[in-house]
């Protein structure tokens, strides 16, 4: 079956109680109860149909399951920080078509200062395609 939200919820609780060493532990980091935790924890559990940990009197101990899909975790959330940081990093990139209309031979003026504008502009966004085009004002 797909990997639902509340499964990455739950893969990152089981990821923040091993980091702990404990539910008790992990009660302050997560913000719930230990009870809540053990609940999460178990439904994690059923929903991947394998025993992740032994939990008890004795402690907290990784299963080899358990030691495998930590390990699964592990790259599946840091391909989600991957995505996520590529996304946002598309925010801070100039790009695009930037359509310029110039009158006459304007461009070529010392006091216009287009190309320096244009190579600025080229400098912060690899990504931006600039077309210069010079017309009448009233083609513009």
């Amino acid at each position: 079956s797909q990997v639902s939200d509340f499964d990455l919820r739950l893969l990152r609780l089981f990821k923040t109680v091993v980091e702990c060493g404990s539910f008790s532990a992990a009660e302050g980091a997560l913000g719930i109860s230990r009870s809540a935790i053990s609940l999460h924890m178990s439904d994690l559990e059923k929903r991947l149909g394998m025993r992740l940990c032994q939990r008890g009197r004795a402690g907290f101990a990784l299963t080899d399951e358990g030691r495998e899909v930590l390990r699964a975790s592990d790259t599946l959330l840091a391909a989600i920080e991957g995505f996520r940081s590529e996304v946002n990093l598309m925010h801070r990139q100039l790009r695009g078509d930037l359509n310029i209309g110039i009158v006459n031979n304007l461009v070529t003026q010392p006091k216009m200062r287009i190309t320096r504008a244009l190579k600025a502009v080229r400098s912060e966004g690899a990504g931006v395609r600039i077309n210069l085009s010079m017309s009448t004002p009233g083609e513009i």
